[in-house]
C-alpha cells in the first residue's frame, strides 16, 4: 500500500459549541481571534521558505535532511492543522502558538527524511519536477477545499441546532486537511514519496456528492478566471488601439 504521510488522527467532536456555528457571526469571530496566530504561522512560513532552500543544498551535497529544517517542518504543519481545525470547526481549543499539540483529540506526525532524493534538490530545477508532478494532485485538493467549504456550511447548521457535527463532513474535512499537508511535504522535499490520494469513503453517498458539488465549483471557478482574463485581455488591446488612434 502506497505509504500515507503525515499521519493524522482527529477524533469527532461531540459537543461542539453552537455559537461558533451561528452564521457569518461564527466564523468572523474565529477570524479575529485567530490573527495573531496567523501572523505568526505567515512569519514562519516566510523563514521555512529560506531553511528549505537552505536544506536543499544540504541535501544535495550530503544525502542528509537538516534536523532543525525537520523540527520547523514538522511544527508548522501542527500550527497550521490547529489553525485550520479550529476554523473547520473541528476543535473548539484555541490553536494557541506552540509547535505542540495540547488537543488530546488531535494528533499529527511524520518521520523525518532518512534518504532524501538528492536529483529532487537541485535548485530550482528540483522544484520544477515537483510542481510539474503535482498537477493532478493540485487539481484533487482544490475540488476537495470547494466540497470542504460546502460541507462546514452545512455541518455548521446541524450544529447550530441539533448539537452534532456530522460525521461524513467530519472525515471528509480531516481527510482534506492530510491532502493539504502531503502537498506542502511534498512541495518542501518533507517527502520524496508522491502524495497519496487516499480519502476515506465511509458514508459514500454523502461525500460523493459534496465531491460532485466541488468538481462543479472547481470547473466553474476556472471558466470564471479563464472568461475574466479574455475579457482583460481584450480591454488591454482596446485601450491600447484607442492610445494609438488619438495620436
Amino acid at each position: 500500500m502506497k505509504e500515507i504521510y503525515p499521519i493524522l488522527s482527529v477524533t469527532h467532536i461531540q459537543n461542539p459549541n453552537r455559537l461558533w456555528a451561528i452564521p457569518i457571526f461564527g466564523i468572523l469571530v474565529k477570524l479575529i481571534l485567530i490573527i495573531p496566530v496567523s501572523i505568526e504561522l505567515f512569519v514562519l512560513t516566510i523563514a521555512n521558505f529560506f531553511i528549505t532552500i537552505a536544506n536543499s543544498f544540504v541535501v544535495l551535497f550530503t544525502g542528509k535532511y537538516l534536523d532543525f529544517a525537520y523540527v520547523l517542518n514538522l511544527g508548522i504543519m501542527r500550527l497550521s492543522t490547529k489553525l485550520s481545525l479550529y476554523i473547520y470547526g473541528l476543535t473548539d481549543k484555541y490553536p494557541g502558538f506552540t509547535f505542540e499539540i495540547k488537543d488530546p483529540l488531535i494528533t499529527l506526525d511524520m518521520k523525518k527524511p532518512e534518504h532524501p532524493n538528492r536529483l529532487f534538490a537541485i535548485p530550482l530545477l528540483g522544484g520544477i519536477a515537483r510542481i510539474i508532478l503535482l498537477i493532478p494532485y493540485f487539481i484533487y485538493q482544490s475540488v476537495l477545499s470547494y466540497a470542504v467549504v460546502v460541507g462546514v456550511i452545512i455541518s455548521s447548521f446541524f450544529v447550530l441546532f441539533i448539537g452534532k457535527y456530522p460525521e461524513a463532513t467530519y472525515e471528509l474535512v480531516r481527510d482534506h486537511m492530510r491532502v493539504t499537508l502531503a502537498t506542502n511535504a511534498y512541495m518542501t522535499g518533507f517527502s520524496d514519496s508522491y502524495p497519496s490520494f487516499w480519502i476515506s469513503m465511509n458514508h459514500k453517498t454523502a461525500k460523493i456528492i459534496l465531491i460532485i458539488i466541488g468538481v462543479l465549483l472547481f470547473v466553474a471557478n476556472m471558466f470564471s478566471s479563464r472568461s475574466k482574463n479574455t475579457k482583460q485581455y481584450q480591454y488591454q488591446n482596446n485601450y491600447q488601439y484607442n492610445q494609438q488612434s488619438t495620436r
